[in-house]
């Protein structure tokens, strides 16, 4: 936008719509360069931020959806001590030991993202030897995260309309899909519908 406004200034003149589009496609595809080299140099929550601008192609330009196509947040797992805490805090029911529960437990996990991390585990004979995957939150993430994307919200809103993209739009989704991630129990209950109905399915 700024570049359009001082091409304008600098000749006098209004570009035409052409030489608009063409300045904007020359400003959306510089914009999406840089962003794509700040969040994959950021990593972790800025990678999220990242996903959502390519996966909101009814909000952003295209240049920015094909620019971050394919972002993951992969990061360091946390230690296996640190892990197994938290689990214990949150399953072992008073007098348990990790035994009771899990059979066998993998300390490597399947996956590390900004949020959480996974790991493979088999349910202790009395909750039904079955295997599972954990998902286990990093300690202290939701409040850290959360924090940070309402500070970049206060930042962006004085500068809408400033730039290609509405970055307080996409900090406010991300706002809202951060919520979400971080409701574990409604994501297993999904989870359960999607088997269900992948069980019933003829």
């Amino acid at each position: 936008l700024a570049s359009i406004e001082l091409q304008e200034r600098l000749s006098g003149t209004c570009l035409s719509d052409e030489e608009c589009a063409v300045a904007w496609e020359d400003a959306h595809v510089s914009g999406a360069s840089a962003f794509r080299k700040t969040v994959d140099d950021l990593g972790g929550f800025y990678v999220k931020t990242g996903q959502i601008v390519a996966s909101r192609q009814d909000l952003f330009p295209k240049q920015y959806s094909n620019a971050l196509a394919g972002l993951t947040d992969f990061v360091d797992p946390l230690p296996s001590a640190e892990v197994r805490r938290v689990v214990a805090e949150e399953t072992l029911r008073p007098g348990e030991v990790w035994e009771d529960v899990f059979s066998e437990w993998d300390d490597a996990p399947l996956g590390a993202a900004s949020v959480a991390q996974v790991h493979r585990a088999v349910l202790s004979e009395k909750y039904g030897n079955k295997e599972v995957a954990v998902k286990v939150q990093r300690p202290g993430v939701e409040t850290t995260l959360l924090g940070d994307v309402k500070q970049l919200k206060r930042l962006a809103k004085p500068l809408r309309g400033t730039t290609p993209v509405d970055y307080y739009i996409v900090f406010q989704e991300l706002e809202s899909q951060l919520a979400d991630e971080f409701d574990f129990i409604r994501e297993a209950a999904a989870m359960e519908r999607i088997g269900t109905t992948l069980n019933e399915a003829p």
